[in-house]
């Protein structure tokens, strides 16, 4: 190996640990940032309500990826960029917990 690509895999590598603490880290911060925000009286409306909704996309709530997705391709159909979103969506929706349901609701 030669000096740029030492240096290229040395990029690599710091910009994977970033990624990687962003996805912990980041993620544990903005949800406690964000719940301080929606319990604290004194913000203001606007505050509130866009740390409300920072909590919905955190718990996975507004995917927007389920609303819009109206019309399903088959696979065969898809282009690589099409593949890769599915594969994405699907590997989120499998790491999402389970929604618990409610027993004996008056519409089951």
């Amino acid at each position: 190996m030669n000096e740029v690509e030492d240096e290229f895999d040395d990029d690599e590598a710091v910009r994977a640990e970033i990624i990687r603490r962003a996805r912990v880290e980041g993620v544990k911060v903005a949800y406690e940032s964000a719940l301080e925000i929606c319990r604290d009286k004194t913000q203001t409306a606007v505050a509130r309500a866009s740390s409300q909704r920072t909590l919905l996309q955190i718990g996975g709530m507004l995917d927007r990826a389920d609303r819009n997705a109206s019309v399903v391709k088959d696979p065969a159909e898809m282009d690589g960029t099409e593949l890769e979103k599915a594969t994405q969506d699907l590997m989120r929706r499998q790491r999402r917990p389970a929604a618990v349901k409610p027993a004996g609701g008056a519409f089951d």
